[in-house]
């Protein structure tokens, strides 16, 4: 059996869908394996996917825990559109089953160190009519991990998950803001960490650099290496976490 003291769960969000969750996911799981740590992995919901396709979120994730872990576990649910979960399962007439997803996770985490279960698009995309990934991360005691593309616009989206992380009464452990190419930074770009760092003081912020090998595992764990995100793979200071004020919301000052 795990010992639940020692398992810590990290919960994957995005600030919107396409921002590099799987890359951090995988990038984490991959470096955990590496410092010897036992890791698993969910997808709990997975939709507009072919079941064993290799580039699949669920099998990306498969891969990054070494080959062992059962997909039907891994992602419990696979629907077939590429919609968010509860309007695919609307449309498929899928009833999901919480305690499925329940029964997944604790099979998984059996005699693990560490589970990492990424979200689809962001903390509020519903699971189903009444509940959506905040309450599941919530309901498992996962520390959250804000993954949040580097371009225009992020330092909204960054804040908005912030506040309904905090609603939620999450724990955040960390904003990672990826790379989406490999080229020159547009203005956006060039000023988004610092502006991050600035608006939300008590978060640590880590810069994740574009990776073009999304599938060699070797690449995902230097990068997390070379990222610092091995600060993440180990429990946090709950003393640190516990009332955390993670925005600046006092009103804009003028000259």
């Amino acid at each position: 059996m795990t010992d639940p003291a020692r398992l810590l769960r990290l919960g994957i969000t995005g600030t919107d869908t396409g921002v590099g969750k799987t890359v951090v996911s995988c990038a984490l799981a991959a470096r955990a394996r590496q410092l010897g740590l036992r890791v698993a992995a969910m997808k709990p919901l997975e939709s507009g996917v072919e079941a064993r396709a290799a580039d699949a979120d669920a099998m990306r994730l498969v891969a990054a825990c070494g080959g062992h872990l059962d997909p039907a576990l891994v992602r419990p649910y696979l629907l077939r559109e590429p919609l968010a979960p509860w309007v695919a399962a609307e449309r498929e007439g899928v009833r999901i089953d919480l305690t499925r997803l329940d029964a997944a996770r604790a099979s998984l985490e059996q005699e693990q160190d560490l589970l990492i279960v990424e979200g689809a698009g962001g903390l509020l995309v519903p699971i189903t009519d009444a509940l959506s990934y905040d309450g599941l991360f919530a309901s498992w005691h996962c520390e959250l991990i804000i993954v949040a593309a580097n371009r225009l616009g992020v330092l909204n989206h960054t804040r908005l998950t912030l506040l309904a992380a905090r609603a939620a009464g999450l724990a955040v452990r960390a904003v990672v803001l990826t790379a989406l190419h490999d080229g020159a930074d547009d203005v956006a770009q060039a000023s988004n960490a610092d502006a991050l760092r600035w608006l939300c003081p008590d978060v640590p912020l880590y810069q994740f650099p574009h990776v073009s090998a999304i599938l060699d595992l070797a690449v995902l764990a230097a990068a997390a290496e070379a990222s610092g995100l091995d600060a993440l793979l180990r429990p946090a200071d709950p003393t640190i976490l516990q009332g955390r004020d993670t925005l600046r919301l006092q009103p804009s000052r003028t000259s």
